[in-house]
């Protein structure tokens, strides 16, 4: 692999780790504060997922956790700020978009700068050191599909123990927490604990909190998930 290939997908690596994340519900990326990408694909406007419901501390942890997987699988935009640390290192920041049914923005803000990331469709394309937009030789379609294959929720559900902490607020909003523990979903060498919040009017997550490993090394990550079905705009930077 060339020096060349090396650098366009690394960083699709961590993308696609971040799809994960956002995706499922469950622990993996960062946060920090861009706007929104300008034309393109278009969410429309809401406040909930099509497939979201209300929940309590009545209903089984496993299925709440389940549900609310699905709904934000059905959501048809959401923003996600996450801060994560790996191997005791400085912290980072992402902010990542995502405009159904395939569309992704991606800001990493790391000590010394910044890279920005869009996937439309199969292409994925990212901002070179100087300035210019490229496109990536690696194509994502596959694997995003992947990731958002509802076929990962059952694969999860071998690998999650779930149980109900209690009620908390979120920015005002009334949430239940709950507690689970996952071991390489997916096939990846990724072990967590983690906290989720999810919105009593909902059911859908609002803040992740989570501690665990990926590939031997120590990671800490907190991520908020705001905008489900807002006017969020993607579009290819270039041609």
């Amino acid at each position: 692999m060339t020096h060349r290939v090396k650098w366009y997908s690394l960083p699709l690596l961590a993308l696609l780790l971040a799809a994960t994340a956002c995706n499922s519900g469950a622990p993996g990326a960062n946060g920090g504060g861009a706007a929104p990408a300008s034309g393109g694909n278009t969410a429309a406007a809401g406040s909930s997922s099509a497939g979201a419901a209300a929940i309590s501390a009545d209903d089984k942890p496993h299925d709440v956790l389940m549900k609310a997987m699905r709904g934000q699988l059905d959501a048809k935009s959401y923003r996600v700020h996450v801060t994560t640390s790996m191997g005791g290192g400085p912290s980072n920041n992402i902010v990542i978009e995502y405009a159904a049914p395939d569309r992704y923005r991606m800001v990493i803000e790391v000590p010394g700068g910044k890279q920005e990331f869009v996937i439309a469709g199969n292409a994925a394309y990212i901002k070179a050191p100087n300035g210019q937009w490229v496109r990536s030789p690696v194509g994502v379609a596959d694997l995003i599909k992947q990731f958002r294959d509802p076929k990962m929720l059952e694969e999860m559900a071998k690998t999650t123990d779930i149980k109900l902490v209690g009620p908390d607020t979120v920015d005002g909003t009334p949430t239940l927490v709950y507690q689970y523990t996952q071991n390489n979903v997916m096939g990846m060498n990724m072990k967590s604990t983690a906290k989720t919040w999810l919105a009593v009017a909902d059911g859908l997550p609002r803040k992740t909190e989570a501690e665990g490993e990926y590939d031997g090394k120590p990671t800490k990550t907190l991520m908020t998930i705001t905008d489900y079905n807002s006017d969020i705009k993607i579009e290819a930077p270039v041609k």
